[in-house]
């Protein structure tokens, strides 16, 4: 994470660190990544990057971290139907803002598809890291409908998570199959797919 030096920077020059930063981590994976090709971006000098953060992986995780933030306080709305309506609905309100929020924000999802395509050290990290948080919130979420007769009783808890894990962070391998995607494509995709959750195929 970044040291005392760097959040001391004025905001404009963080803000500009951290682009360079994203570019970078958009094109490759924190592995290859050139700490050079990051300082000449941000206008910086090379022994000042180590001043600000101890490595590249340092900085790959704070990159990450912000950006996961910035997109957890867009998607926040979506918890006004957190246990308050049935699950799914929840979900549909937060999937439709979690896609609308990368799809705003296309170096987010550059960045995702070099990560899930190299997924290792640090960044295997942090996705299992994602997931494990968006699971949690899943299950309770789950378990509440069960427990309050919203769903049925005998549905594996695990799979429904599992699945809905799935939906939130495959845009990213979804991006990487097609230059098409929109936030249209992906809602009548998952309005498709949730149909079936609901009514089965049988």
């Amino acid at each position: 994470m970044p040291t005392p030096t760097f959040r001391n920077l004025p905001q404009a020059k963080q803000d500009r660190i951290l682009m360079a930063a994203e570019t970078e981590f958009s094109q490759r994976n924190v592995d290859n990544a050139v700490v050079s090709n990051i300082v000449r971006d941000a206008g910086i000098p090379r022994g000042s990057f180590y001043q600000y953060f101890a490595s590249k992986d340092d900085l790959y995780v704070y990159c990450f971290e912000t950006l996961r933030e910035e997109r957890r306080r867009y998607v926040e709305p979506a918890f006004t139907y957190y246990k308050t309506q049935p699950f799914l609905d929840f979900f549909e309100q937060f999937y439709v803002r979690d896609s609308s929020f990368l799809l705003r924000h296309p170096l987010h999802i550059e960045m995702g598809k070099v990560m899930y395509s190299h997924a290792r050290g640090v960044s295997l990290g942090l996705i299992q890291g994602v997931q494990r948080r968006y699971k949690d919130i899943f299950l309770v979420g789950i378990d509440y409908d069960r427990e309050n007769g919203r769903m049925r009783k005998d549905i594996n808890a695990v799979v429904l998570a599992d699945l809905c894990v799935h939906f939130v962070t495959d845009v990213f391998i979804f991006q990487n199959l097609t230059e098409l995607l929109s936030l249209t494509s992906m809602e009548t995709h998952f309005r498709a797919t949730v149909d079936i959750i609901r009514h089965g195929v049988e």
